[in-house]
């Protein structure tokens, strides 16, 4: 298997459990990341194919490298029920099969997950309410100017997102670009000038985004001195056993006409490549990863599951919290999956993680003083031509 872990953290995920429901197959880790196309085409020329690889498909992979095949047919042969799954995950992957099919080109074993981190003494010295989930991105602006204040030389933060000021962006199932035309369309949807215009409420909340070089910002590292932080599941485990940080989690804030919707990209298939000499054991190991059994262990590891039970929910992050250590570790599945919109082959996918045009011309909207209107034209302005440069290398 190609994934960008650790010896340690692949055993304890993937390689034990597996050893013990098919101690005939041997997993092996390629330590490496999945998204380096030099790196595979140097794997290949080695002659060293993996058996699977965990990536979001693109027509790279599929076209490009000759990397990945549809499992559809494996999935009927076998029977594998895709409704364990919790609701839109395998919606939202057919729904980006950038063939425009609907194929699948693997299970879905984990997602990438947010909450909100909540620092309950800040919460207390200034006599408000924990956030609750439920809770509107208009109200958590409102919460963020209440605790956005300097005492005793502490300059406390309100709020803060990362990795993505996007994060509220992927609530909304905005289009991205014409499929067959190039043409850019998330700047004309008025879900996208909803977003900034948030975001312009955000950057004018006083002191919020100031920065001081000598005393960082931090949740939990640094001052500890950010109420509300809006982040990746998998921190659950690294922040607990921070020295004093009294905090809880919450599910992240909603719009308001959209209840009970969450940030949502694409679950992280792990796909069986087209030229492995080894596809019935791959779909062995894939296949039990996505069991009830095998996603309580990721869960437990603190992997984000895609597997829709309670049981599995509540053992979110648990082999790296202490005995008696209590979280709302729900928090991250109180929310469905919104929808995704088509995939385009132009762009621009939207990521928690990496570089991408969205949650970059969020961060500079907030570094700058343009009005929203105008910044919108002119991230249109700079994506046609980006399409333009694509359009002109095909």
């Amino acid at each position: 298997m190609l994934i960008n872990v650790g010896e340690e953290e692949f055993s304890r995920r993937y390689q034990e459990q597996i050893a013990e429901v098919y101690p005939n197959i041997t997993l092996k880790l390629i330590s490496g990341s999945p998204n380096d196309s030099q790196f595979l085409q140097e794997q290949f020329a080695r002659g060293e194919i993996p058996d699977i690889i965990p990536t979001t498909p693109t027509l790279e992979y599929i076209e490009d490298l000759d990397l990945l095949m549809p499992i559809d047919d494996m999935i009927e042969q076998s029977g594998f029920d895709l409704g364990v799954f919790r609701e839109g995950i395998i919606d939202n992957l057919r729904a980006i099969d950038p063939l425009g099919e609907g194929n699948l080109y693997g299970l879905p074993i984990e997602s990438t997950l947010m909450v909100m981190y909540y620092n309950k003494d800040i919460f207390d010295r200034f006599g408000e309410s924990y956030p609750v989930e439920g809770m509107t991105w208009e109200e958590a602006l409102e919460l963020a100017k209440k605790l956005t204040r300097e005492v005793d030389g502490v300059k406390y933060k309100g709020l803060a997102l990362e990795p993505s000021y996007a994060i509220p962006y992927t609530q909304l199932a905005i289009p991205s670009t014409d499929p067959e035309t190039g043409e850019v369309l998330f700047t004309q949807d008025p879900s996208t000038k909803r977003v900034f215009d948030w975001l312009d409420k955000l950057r004018n909340i006083p002191g919020l985004l100031d920065m001081d070089e000598d005393r960082p910002d931090g949740f939990g590292g640094n001052g500890q001195n950010i109420a509300m932080w809006i982040s990746t599941a998998p921190w659950l485990p690294l922040l607990a056993p921070v020295e004093g940080l009294n905090f809880d989690m919450t599910s992240v804030p909603v719009w308001d006409d959209l209840p009970g919707i969450a940030p949502t990209t694409p679950a992280m298939p792990f796909n069986i490549t087209k030229h492995s000499e080894n596809k019935e054991a791959a779909w062995a190991i894939i296949s039990h990863l996505a069991t009830e059994e095998g996603q309580k262990v990721l869960s437990a590891a603190g992997s984000a599951p895609t597997y829709d039970s309670e049981e599995v929910f509540a053992l979110f992050g648990h082999m790296d919290l202490e005995d008696g250590a209590t979280y709302n570790v729900k928090a991250p599945f109180i929310n469905q999956m919104g929808e995704l919109p088509p995939y385009s082959k132009y762009g621009p996918q939207m990521t928690f993680h990496g570089d991408n045009f969205i949650t970059t011309k969020a961060r500079e909207f907030l570094d700058s003083d343009v009005d929203v209107v105008t910044y919108l034209r002119q991230m249109e302005e700079e994506y046609t031509t980006i399409v333009a440069e694509m359009k002109a290398s095909e």
